[in-house]
């Protein structure tokens, strides 16, 4: 339970700064945007994830 809670946490983390990211590069927030980027920092989230657990098992 609590290695879920931790990979949870993680992954929401890496979401929130790519979500920060993408509204800091693009010009003016619309509907569509936001949900393309969280989509995108979605995706982002979970390759960083299972990149650093690539690694870290080594």
């Amino acid at each position: 339970m609590r290695a879920t809670l931790l990979a949870v946490g993680e992954v929401l983390a890496w979401w929130a700064a790519l979500v920060v990211l993408w509204l800091m590069l693009i010009s003016t927030v619309y509907t569509l945007e936001w949900v393309v980027g969280a989509c995108a920092a979605g995706v982002g989230a979970l390759t960083a994830r299972a990149g650093r657990r690539a690694v870290v098992r080594r």
